[in-house]
């Protein structure tokens, strides 16, 4: 069983939201764009604590600076699936039997909604039940011990501390293993708390006791992991074998020569994980689903990447959230999600299970995801066709007021990618777009490819596409007042009668095209704001609109 959907509306600073999920969620968000809203929503209701919680005033939404606007009531939905047909009749599901409803899909979903109404006294109250596929309340008694037993088998385990490392609480480590385990779980918890004060005073030896004995506990947990799935009903996505794979991943790192730091990392990781759930005894059978805030924080992106191969060992539900371009491009897009805030609701931006072609997701995880992952956090994508528009546009509009970086804006080339799979990928990340092409014959079928993706309904032309009236832009900028610069930098007299092309392939010959772009901004610069091209001054003003329709 996994989470497979979370909705929500009216609670903290969400006022609605619907959100799909994988194994593997990376939620990319904006500050007050409800990240932090959906991973406390989380917590509260799915938290492994004593008791369940119970909703307060400040849980209710309000628009920002309005608290007179509070709304009077929330709505959190969980939705859980089974992971394969039948995977609902297992033992340790026999105390959910009677909240499991079977989708058009034939697969079994349970469906958890917590309800809070804010009374005009001030008072709040808080109602839980369980739904059926149609969105109906199921007749059912004992609804708080059945919410237990859900929250037993997939609790939430939220780590807060991006380095990995926190200090532990007494007897944190003991609560929920076996008597035979316990002497390694006191000898982990010693060590950790020297490794907490400080990392560097841990001896050698020390650290190979307490990943001796984090082994051993690995080994239990992985081995309780496998014997869940069991007899005739084992099913295609049984994990033991993957779990197993994923402990001699880890045993082979640990193997590996100079790496006390990894060691380091590891233990802390592991030491956070046990202790994240609290003083409360997690179930045998638990399903934990991690939430991972950040993990970035004060970490070399060596050592990030190294913290992260580790996490993805762990055979758990994982919701991670990072404002990091170094561990964007550690993880496939498809797992990506955008998290952008509309005035209606905070909506989610994903591939989702239609993906990409399997040559757009090739062209797309090269020229995004590894060489330019931090536009995946952009608001507005300027897509220009090569090198010398990046150069150019960026200084250009920086001399006309407008600040592209602070405005979430990224200028994109995209003739090694291809225009095609750029725009889909936009649209479907949630990402506003702009595209400049040059006149010629490759231009106008690049304009082609816009118009063809134009949404009639939404989408007007001038918002999406400007096409120079000239074959490319050292064509255009030589038309536009800025001859003398060609002129200069091909050693060609402006008095001299020469073709304009023969003048810009000289310039190109001498300098190249990106220093042509530079000069030409350098001349941009001295001249004032008057001397940039009305045309571009447009697009500039039309994509910071785009832009500023996604901000706050």
């Amino acid at each position: 069983m996994f989470l497979e959907r979370i909705e929500i509306v009216g609670f903290r600073g969400i006022n609605r939201l619907s959100l799909m999920l994988d194994d593997n969620t990376v939620l990319l968000g904006e500050n007050a764009w409800g990240k932090s809203s959906l991973l406390d929503a989380m917590t509260f209701l799915l938290a492994p604590e004593q008791t369940l919680y119970r909703f307060e005033t400040r849980d209710f939404h309000f628009p920002p600076g309005d608290e007179a606007a509070k709304e009077r009531h929330l709505q959190i939905i969980f939705t859980f699936c089974e992971k394969d047909i039948g995977h609902a009749h297992l033992p340790r599901y026999r105390h959910l039997s009677p909240l499991w409803s079977k989708g058009e899909d034939n697969l079994s979903r349970i469906h958890y909604c917590c309800e809070g109404e804010l009374e005009d006294d001030g008072t709040v109250c808080t109602w839980r039940r369980f739904l059926d596929a149609n969105g109906n309340a199921l007749h059912l008694h004992h609804i708080d011990q059945l919410v237990r037993a859900l929250i037993r088998i997939h609790p939430v385990l939220r780590l807060r501390d991006a380095r990995f490392i926190r200090r532990l609480r007494p007897s944190s480590l003991t609560d929920h293993l076996p008597a035979d385990n316990e002497a390694l779980a006191q000898q982990l918890d010693q060590l950790t708390r020297e490794l907490v004060r400080n990392p560097q005073k841990l001896t050698n030896s020390e650290l190979r006791q307490g990943l001796a004995a984090m082994q051993q506990l690995l080994e239990h947990y992985f081995a309780e992991q496998g014997s869940q799935v069991a007899g005739p009903r084992r099913h295609r996505h049984t994990r033991e074998p993957q779990a197993w794979r994923s402990l001699d991943s880890i045993n082979r790192m640990i193997a590996e020569p100079n790496s006390r730091s990894m060691r380091l990392i590891l233990l802390g990781m592991f030491s956070t994980l046990l202790q994240a759930r609290g003083n409360v005894k997690l179930d045998p059978h638990a399903r934990p689903l991690l939430l991972v805030e950040d993990p970035e924080t004060r970490l070399h992106p060596i050592m990030l990447s190294v913290a992260w191969s580790l996490l993805n060992q762990m055979p758990l539900q994982r919701i991670t959230t990072t404002n990091s371009s170094e561990l964007v491009s550690l993880v496939p897009v498809e797992h990506v999600c955008r998290l952008v805030r509309e005035s209606a609701r905070v909506a989610t931006y994903r591939l989702g299970p239609r993906g990409l072609s399997p040559e757009d997701g090739r062209r797309i995880a090269f020229h995004i995801r590894f060489n330019r992952p931090s536009s995946l956090f952009a608001r507005c994508w300027l897509l220009v066709e090569g090198e010398t528009e990046v150069w150019l546009l960026n200084e250009l509009a920086r001399q006309c007021g407008y600040h592209f970086e602070a405005e979430g804006i990224r200028v994109i080339e995209f003739a090694q990618c291809g225009l095609r799979p750029l725009l889909k990928f936009a649209r479907r990340m949630g990402i506003e777009w702009h595209a400049l092409v040059d006149g010629d014959e490759a231009g106008k079928k690049y304009a082609n490819t816009v118009r063809s993706l134009l949404d009639n309904h939404e989408d007007n032309e001038r918002d999406r596409l400007t096409a120079l009236p000239a074959p490319d832009m050292e064509h255009f900028m030589y038309k536009e007042g800025f001859s003398a610069v060609y002129h200069r930098v091909a050693a060609v007299p402006l008095k001299v009668q020469m073709p304009v092309r023969k003048v810009i392939i000289k310039a190109v010959h001498r300098a190249s095209k990106p220093d042509l772009a530079i000069e030409v901004a350098m001349q941009a610069g001295e001249w004032g704001v008057d001397s940039v091209p009305p045309l571009l001054k447009k697009m500039f003003s039309r994509v910071i609109w785009l832009a500023r329709g996604r901000a706050d």
